[in-house]
């Protein structure tokens, strides 16, 4: 059985970076490694996991979690998947089965939605990580340490992709004071 790495936090924090690093990082060839990435996430380019900051590396974008298994080769030995939240909880199997087939995933997320409460499977694949790396972002009100993603345009819907334009991370106090009156 292989390691699960989790990296999650609010928006902004550096989710994707710290996943591009530790691909950049790692010491296995480029044929041992593939990178997966939700469809819903049609930010920047296609074929590409990109960065706010604007690194970004090649990926496979997919709509099911189960689409993972095909891209999956003999000679797979790690596998990073960005904005995991997106995915059906199914995602959770997904990643058991890689990691009992001795692949090492590494997965970046929002754990906590606008509203903060638990944002899909993340719950469940903190449990699963044998590795968490919780990133935190800085407030866009104080600067000061921000764990919470506040939606900055007007919509109920839960999923809404998007960056600074529909997004700030926030600390505690700002993200309470930006809540009122909108739940």
């Amino acid at each position: 059985m292989r390691d699960f790495t989790l990296i999650y936090g609010c928006m902004f924090a550096g989710k994707t970076t710290r996943l591009i690093g530790l691909y950049n990082e790692s010491q296995r060839d480029i044929n041992e490694k593939i990178v997966i990435k939700p469809m819903l996430d049609n930010r920047y380019s296609a074929k590409t996991i990109n960065s706010h900051g604007g690194l970004q590396i090649m990926g496979h974008r997919i709509s099911k979690a189960e689409e993972i298994f095909p891209l999956v080769t003999k000679d797979t030995l790690e596998c990073y998947i960005d904005e995991v939240q997106f995915f059906t909880p199914y995602i959770i199997e997904v990643i058991g089965e890689l990691m009992m087939n001795g692949v090492h995933v590494i997965a970046a997320g929002l754990d906590k939605d606008y509203l903060h409460r638990d944002f899909g499977s993340m719950n469940a694949l903190k449990k699963l990580a044998t590795e968490q790396i919780e990133v935190l972002a800085k407030c866009a009100v104080c600067s000061k340490e921000a764990r919470y993603t506040y939606r900055t345009i007007e919509s109920e819907d839960l999923v809404v992709v998007g960056h600074n334009d529909a997004y700030q991370a926030r600390c505690k106090t700002h993200w309470e004071e930006g809540m009122k009156g909108r739940v």
